[in-house]
C-alpha cells in the first residue's frame, strides 16, 4: 500500500547560522537542561551536535529582531527541544524543563 501524498503550506524563519555558532561558542554542545552531550554518549560521530533554541520563539518576533547569542539562544538536546516545544500554546522556559527533569528523575 502506498502512503497517501499531500501538500502542507507552512510559514519558515531563516536562521542565521552565524548565532549557532556564536551561541556554541559561548554556551557550549551540552543541553544547557539536562547535561546531555552528543559526543559524549555517541562519540566523534556525533561530537559538536547541538540543537540551538531561541528563548523567545521566533514566532512571537513582531518584526525582525537582533538576536543576542548569549541571552536569546540557548544548547538543547533533541528531547529536551521537542519537550520545550510539545504545546502549541506554550513554550516552557528552561527553568520549567529543568524542574520537569528533577521533579521526574529517580
Amino acid at each position: 500500500m502506498k502512503a497517501k501524498k499531500s501538500k502542507r503550506y507552512v510559514t519558515t524563519y531563516e536562521r542565521n547560522p552565524k548565532y549557532r555558532k556564536q551561541a556554541i561558542a559561548i554556551h557550549g554542545n551540552s543541553c544547557a537542561a539536562c547535561g546531555f552531550n552528543f559526543g559524549s554518549f555517541y562519540g566523534e560521530y556525533a561530537e559538536g551536535f547541538i540543537h540551538v533554541h531561541h528563548i523567545v520563539p521566533v514566532s512571537e518576533f513582531e518584526a525582525p529582531k537582533h538576536i543576542d547569542p548569549e541571552s536569546d539562544l540557548i544548547p538543547l538536546c533533541a528531547n529536551c527541544h521537542s519537550v520545550v516545544h510539545r504545546k502549541k500554546d506554550k513554550t516552557l522556559s528552561i527553568l520549567e524543563i529543568r524542574n520537569l527533569i528533577a521533579d521526574n528523575s529517580t
